[in-house]
């Protein structure tokens, strides 16, 4: 009788925690990627703001510990798991993946709150899988530099000269392409990370300096909610 029990007792522990993990999928519906450009200078912080209250909250929860003063939305994207591309300051391109990789239980008669814990991942388009491929981009990014230098002081020497508009187009569409050249070259993997967070929350996973440290990109996610987009 006892052997019995037992093993009713183990089903029926299964079963509960198979419909709790159901239902805590249920609960949330993917997730929500805001990026942000943050600034040491400028107005009080949250002008650039949208109105979300959580993401508000997030931002409040943390400001002891970020520098900036003032944000800018920059992109925001929506997916419920895998990658997406999203928009930064002149025009430089995140990649971004999140997935959620496990399900936390709650602990009995301590709490009701399943949570889930995610992995996400910020990294400039074109960023270098390995260390040896880093090497090997550093070499590139030097030799791309100094093409470029030449590049754009030939074209100031022929827009003092007076040249045609088409030599001058020519000469900053190279320009350009070797300003695109560059950026991949430098690409860097930005923030490779993993946590726990409820449904409904949002949290801000991580910043990163640029533009001299003086600005940075700041990003956040939120676990949307059943019923929300």
């Amino acid at each position: 009788m006892m052997r019995t029990w037992k093993t009713i007792s183990a089903m029926t522990t299964v079963a509960l925690l198979c419909a709790t993990a159901a239902h805590a999928q249920s609960r949330y519906n993917g997730f929500s990627v805001v990026l942000l450009l943050g600034e040491t200078q400028g107005a009080a912080a949250g002008d650039g703001l949208p109105p979300a209250p959580g993401l508000r909250k997030a931002l409040a929860d943390v400001k002891d510990f970020l520098p900036y003063r003032s944000y800018k939305m920059l992109d925001t994207q929506w997916l419920r798991s895998g990658s997406t591309r999203m928009k930064g300051p002149d025009n430089q391109e995140y990649d971004v993946e999140v997935s959620d990789v496990d399900l936390v239980m709650p602990i009995p008669f301590q709490s009701s709150t399943s949570m889930v814990k995610v992995a996400f991942k910020l990294q400039e388009v074109g960023a270098a899988m390995n260390a040896s491929e880093e090497f090997g981009r550093s070499v590139a990014a030097a030799d791309i530099e100094k093409r470029l230098d030449a590049a754009v002081r030939y074209l100031g020497q022929l827009r003092e000269r007076g040249a045609t508009k088409e030599g001058i187009q020519s000469q900053e569409a190279l320009v350009n392409n070797l300003i695109k050249q560059l950026r991949l070259a430098r690409a860097h993997k930005l923030i490779d990370t993993q946590f726990e967070m409820a449904p409904g929350e949002t949290v801000v996973v991580g910043t990163s300096k640029i533009g001299g440290g003086d600005k940075g990109l700041v990003v956040l996610l939120t676990a949307v909610a059943a019923g929300g987009k």
